[in-house]
């Protein structure tokens, strides 16, 4: 169907590909991965003939039809979503269910593609490319603007599709679930494996060890053949046996060691601490045209809170954000800013604001006067661009590169308060990986939105649910959330029983039918069996997960006090006292660190308390 055959391509002196060949089977899934800037995007560009090898070809067949949804869209105007999605040959009916599953509503329909949100703009370009049925469908980061419930039906028409798919993604939770290939760039090649992610994962661990057991083997020859040399280099009974080792050194074709590329490694730097009320919006309404967002909102937050908001697209995280970092005002309402509070707010689409013509080093530069050269190179050699990459203009940047970029300004002028929209969008995970890191080192306050749940439970503290312009608070970390959130379910699933059980006795009652009548509180406690084996089974479930959260619960005070006490010493030192801001600092950053302690011990009370109480329920059933 496709095939890349000895590619080469090189950037200035920046060699992508060196006889680089891969092949794209029909119905296959492929996902492409790789560190940010190894050249995902460069071959997308040579496959849809937007960009040539240097050497090399990729064939395809005859008549062959490609689909590409790209990262970023152009605008599209003039166009409901309907028109904008469905194609001539398909009736109308097919366009409705393809953006109904994509989460449009029938109001949705009808609405002009200009006034959509950027994530449902790139649904109408998904729908469309749905529907013209192409022969390879290839994606770049498909999954950054869809919700959960959106993305489980992408994935499963892509199960029961036959389209051949090769698709970028830094969501490894997507890939495990669609793709049967991965196609790793590495080492300026494409190297294939067969299975998902995880599967790629280990096999690629498998490949290295045996490559790093082969080229500890080839050393040991090698060495021990120089070492023959050597001895005998100037024997001249030896010379006929030197000479030919000397050859057989010549032939040897050394095996090269795969080296990951280096990861970013960064730490936010120490801000001053603000006073305990960071923000606070009043009364808030915002509206766009028709469709009202927020009636009058009421949102506090306070200091060295982590809060996510979470809810499906559309509902007004962004707005939200927005709002609360003073570059979207609310059309009532009042927004308050904290005593010492200092703001840094990084956009879902923050990479397009950089100036695409200034170099790496002239972005970091714009934001503030007085950095220091020295100080911004080191600055982007923590990003991984040094040397003469620090002087590459932006416009000559991958997304995962230009993403980068954005996320060091922020470090440029320290801030107390983070707002974040999708950080990790376009960051491959080792970068996602590190960023998460930082954020946990972080003294001050985060409000952010992100749709990668392993980036949502390591950072978030509070979890604030947007749905229908009211926000609802989870005083808990993820995991908490999907727990109360399943506890919801569970129950509204089982009052919905108790109604039907009920509707049917009554059914039953009016036929004259002995039929059993709906089921009384005091029934239920003394006829019913108080519970069954599938109640104690998801009992002594809930008992495991919480005597799990309550151990890290434990670890993390224990640190958290031991990061206290450390600093107590450090305090004590009465030299310390004659640098008094140095001093000040370290005092107000181990503050922060106890209201930490309070957070944390808060939290463990709360397990432990659950616990206790699953306890009594398990004691109860025996």
């Amino acid at each position: 169907m496709l095939q890349i055959e000895s590619v080469h391509k090189q950037f200035s002196t920046k060699v992508l590909f060196n006889d680089a060949s891969a092949h794209l089977r029909p119905h296959s899934r492929v996902g492409l991965v790789g560190p940010n800037g190894t050249g995902k995007t460069t071959l997308f560009k040579m496959i849809l003939g937007e960009e040539s090898p240097d050497e090399g070809a990729i064939r395809k067949r005859p008549r062959l039809q490609i689909g590409y949804l790209p990262q970023e869209l152009e605008t599209i105007s003039g166009k409901t979503a309907l028109d904008a999605a469905h194609r001539d040959q398909y009736p109308e009916h097919e366009a409705k269910r393809i953006l109904s599953g994509l989460g449009f509503s029938e109001a949705d329909f009808a609405r002009p593609v200009e006034n959509l949100s950027g994530g449902y703009r790139m649904r109408v370009a998904l729908a469309h490319l749905l529907l013209s049925n192409p022969d390879v469908l290839m994606l770049d980061e498909p999954t950054n603007h869809l919700d959960k419930p959106t993305q489980r039906w992408f994935e499963d028409f892509l199960l029961n599709s036959k389209l051949t798919l090769l698709v970028i993604s830094h969501d490894t939770a997507f890939l495990d679930r669609t793709v049967t290939h991965i196609w790793e760039l590495r080492d300026r090649s494409i190297q294939e494996f067969r299975g998902n992610y995880t599967k790629f994962r280990e096999l690629r661990a498998e490949r290295d060890a045996q490559l790093h057991a082969a080229a500890n083997r080839q050393a040991k020859e090698v060495a021990r053949v120089q070492q023959f040399v050597d001895r005998f280099r100037y024997q001249a009974n030896k010379a006929r046996q030197v000479q030919s080792r000397i050859k057989q050194l010549e032939k040897v074709k050394l095996i090269e060691l795969q080296r990951d590329t280096k990861r970013v490694k960064f730490r936010f730097p120490l801000p001053s601490t603000s006073g305990r009320h960071v923000l606070d919006l009043a009364g808030v309404s915002k509206r766009y045209g028709e469709k009202i967002v927020y009636g009058s909102l009421d949102f506090s937050v306070e200091r060295g809170q982590r809060i996510a908001l979470v809810g499906e697209n559309g509902a007004g995280k962004s707005t939200l954000l927005k709002m609360l970092a003073g570059v979207l005002p609310p059309d009532k309402g009042t927004r308050t800013v904290g005593h010492g509070v200092s703001l840094h707010y990084f956009a879902q689409h923050q990479a397009e604001t950089l100036n695409p013509e200034h170099t790496i080093l002239e972005s970091l530069g714009e934001v503030s006067s007085t950095a220091e050269t020295n100080f911004l190179r080191g600055l982007a050699g923590a990003f991984l661009f040094s040397g003469p990459d620090q002087k590459k203009p932006v416009k000559a940047l991958s997304g995962g590169e230009r993403n980068r970029v954005a996320l060091a300004r922020m470090l440029v002028e320290p801030a107390n308060t983070l707002l974040l929209d999708e950080p990790t969008n376009h960051l491959d995970p080792a970068s996602v990986d590190v960023l998460t890191d930082a954020l946990t080192e972080f003294p001050g306050t985060i409000i952010f939105i992100s749709h990668d749940p392993t980036f949502l439970t390591r950072i978030s503290t509070r979890i604030v649910e947007i749905e229908e312009g009211k926000a609802r608070n989870f005083f808990g970390d993820y995991e908490y959330y999907l727990w109360k959130k399943a506890q919801e379910l569970e129950s509204i699933k089982e009052n919905s029983e108790e109604l039907e059980d009920a509707k049917s006795g009554q059914k039953g009652a009016k036929a004259g039918q002995p039929g059993t009548p709906a089921p009384t509180k005091a029934m239920t406690s003394q006829s019913q069996p108080k519970s069954s084996a599938g109640d104690r089974r998801d009992l002594n479930k809930t008992q495991a997960r919480l005597e799990k959260q309550v151990a890290r619960a434990e670890s993390d005070i224990a640190d958290q006090e031991g990061r206290i006490k450390e600093r107590d010493q450090v305090l004590a030192d009465p030299t310390l006292y004659q640098d008094l801001p140095k001093w000040n600092g370290l005092h107000q950053e181990q503050e922060s660190w106890k209201k930490e302690l309070e957070r944390l011990t808060a939290r463990w009370e709360s397990l432990s308390a659950e616990l206790t109480d699953v306890k009594q329920k398990l004691e109860a059933l025996t």
